[in-house]
């Protein structure tokens, strides 16, 4: 079968196709519709169809006396392509929906100014109040998303009893509870690469990770605390010189106050939940915060030097943030110290040739250890002490005290952990921590909340370790004076919690358990002493016991079956997992 398509040109020099034939097997011409109608017909929906008399128009133009043309766009068909299906459309204005009354948001942002700011100065203080004080949140998506994060965990401390102060009536903020604004928060995140251009976005996954910190749900707070690192993949936060050069010098503080904060808290997780290090401090450049007013000029630009706004009344070793930046050093050398703890004890860990070549440390733990306590010994008394307190100044100055304490003695247990040290080190510390926290005044303790919880389950995860081995019974009765002083610290602590594991109680009962399974050793020790006791007797004559003898044989030495080691794990494992 062949076919013929005929072009015929019209006189304003367009071509129309009029008409197509086929020439069958039967010799027969067979007329097809013309493909495309031209102007007349198509306008008038009429069918347009060949003229016999004159090829170059069809029948109507030709009944009509019009000229045959089309010179119309010629059109495709089937699915218009999606960018002009419509015209643009302006940007739609993003408008929250309020989900609690402005005053009871501007309380909850104070008692984050109060009780959390100090170890998470995620904001500058003048600034956030100057915008809710405009109620901006309301207008803007990012900064709506970080202050229902704030409301969030300010929500959740108050109702675990952080709040000290009573300028606050707690009563009113009990509803909308916490997790309505984390809700909103979470909903105000946009997801996907392209949304996350955004600093407060940043701010509120690095809040609702706290928050549920204070939830008891580690595996949200690892989701947006994973989130956050996404972020600042995304934007390069990591490195001073992927900023903004526009940034004022506000906004570049609150960007290191940021940054390092949740350093200090990767660095943490990693220990208590056993997860990864993913924010390394050799591969950050982004400077400390500096040691500045608060109520510094936020109109000053990127090139002001911090000592142009200097605090005039104390020197830069008083200001909290120097006691801050101070924790933020000791969370540094314990990323380290937790590198070597984990190389030492990784039991599945893959050993190469590489390990020889770069998993050699230098540095002793001794020395470590050294440059720690020098530090300390150089720190402003300030920072040793923690006086009565009326001023929001001093609580801060407090507040790090608190946490410079905790710290010190979380870094010394895991170089004594990294290096098998002995129970009597580890339980020395480990009590020095708990007296440590005993001098400090227990409004600071619960303002801390949760997260010094998970801060003293990681230090009875490691205190559990040296089950392992064996114990000799005078070694566990170390560790259990250690573990009653704990439960006596937690007991106070978990006083209002809402989301509470009852980790005093369940130390409690794990004690118990220990004490009745030596008991019931003992006992069988003992009946097999006694059936070997004339042995024993006959050959005392011959040898001479001594003390070290003496003392073993009074600590018989008790390997605990793996269910009392479970048993250990889940006592101080305070997360609820609820999701």
């Amino acid at each position: 079968m062949s076919k013929n398509i005929t072009q015929h040109g019209n006189s304003d020099g367009s071509v129309r196709l009029t008409n197509v034939v086929e020439r069958q097997n039967t010799g027969q011409i067979k007329a097809r519709r013309t493909l495309r109608a031209c102007d007349f017909c198509s306008g008038r929906a009429k069918r347009c169809r060949p003229s016999h008399g004159d090829p170059a128009r069809c029948q109507n133009c030709v009944d009509h006396g019009e000229a045959c043309t089309s010179n119309r766009p010629l059109k495709r068909r089937g699915a218009k392509p999606a960018n002009s299906r419509t015209e643009p459309k302006p940007p739609i204005t993003w408008t929250a929906v309020p989900i609690a009354p402005h005053n009871m948001v501007v309380s909850l942002v104070e008692i984050y100014f109060k009780v959390v700011y100090p170890i998470f100065p995620f904001f500058h203080e003048p600034t956030l109040l100057r915008d809710l004080t405009e109620r901006l949140y309301l207008h803007k998506r990012s900064l709506f998303a970080s202050v229902m994060a704030v409301c969030a965990l300010a929500s959740a401390r108050a109702r675990d009893g952080a709040v000290f102060s009573s300028k606050w009536d707690l009563e009113t903020l009990k509803e909308p509870q916490s997790e309505v604004f984390f809700s909103a928060s979470e909903s105000a995140i946009p997801l996907g690469p392209m949304a996350m251009s955004d600093f407060d976005y940043m701010r509120a996954c690095a809040l609702l990770s706290i928050t549920a910190i204070q939830y008891g749900q580690s595996r949200a707070m690892l989701y947006y605390l994973g989130l956050y690192h996404t972020m600042v993949e995304t934007d390069g936060l990591h490195d001073e010189s992927n900023w903004p050069t526009e940034l004022d010098l506000v906004e570049k503080e609150e960007r290191r106050r940021l940054f390092w904060s949740i350093y200090t808290l990767d660095v943490y997780a990693s220990i208590v939940w056993g997860r990864t290090v993913r924010s390394r401090e050799a591969q950050s450049n982004v400077l400390y915060p500096s040691a500045i007013d608060e109520d510094i000029n936020c109109s000053l630009s990127s090139d002001s030097h911090p000592s142009a706004i200097s605090n005039t009344e104390h020197s830069y070793s008083q200001n909290w943030l120097y006691g801050w930046n101070f924790t933020t050093d000791l969370y540094r050398i314990l990323e380290h110290v937790l590198d070597h703890f984990r190389q030492t004890r990784s039991e599945n860990r893959l050993s190469t040739p590489i390990d020889a070549l770069f998993g050699g440390s230098t540095v002793s733990n001794a020395t470590v250890l050294d440059v720690i306590l020098n530090m300390y010994k150089s720190l402003s008394r300030r920072f040793k002490e923690t006086p009565a307190a009326t001023q929001v100044s001093e609580h801060r100055l407090n507040f790090q005290t608190a946490n410079i304490a905790a710290t010190i003695q979380l870094v010394r247990i895991m170089l004594f952990a990294s290096e098998d040290a002995t129970v009597e080190q580890r339980c020395t510390v480990a009590n020095e921590l708990l007296s440590a926290f005993a001098d400090i005044p227990s409004i600071y303790l619960r303002a801390i909340s949760s997260p010094l919880l998970h801060h003293l389950a990681g230090i009875g995860q490691i205190l559990g370790s040296v089950f392992e081995k064996g114990l000799p019974e005078s070694a566990y009765q170390r560790i259990r004076s250690v573990l009653l002083a704990m439960v006596d610290l937690l007991a106070d602590l978990e006083v209002g919690l809402y989301w509470t594991a009852n980790a005093s109680s369940r130390i409690q009962e794990l004690v118990l358990r220990i004490d009745d399974y030596i008991s019931k050793e003992r006992q069988q020790m003992y009946l097999s002493d006694a059936r070997s006791d004339a042995v024993a007797r006959s050959n005392q004559r011959d040898s001479a016991v001594d003390a070290a003898t003496e003392q073993e044989a009074a600590s018989p030495l008790f390997q605990f079956p793996s269910e009392l080691l479970d048993d250990w794990s889940w006592a101080f494992d305070f997360n609820q997992n609820l999701l």
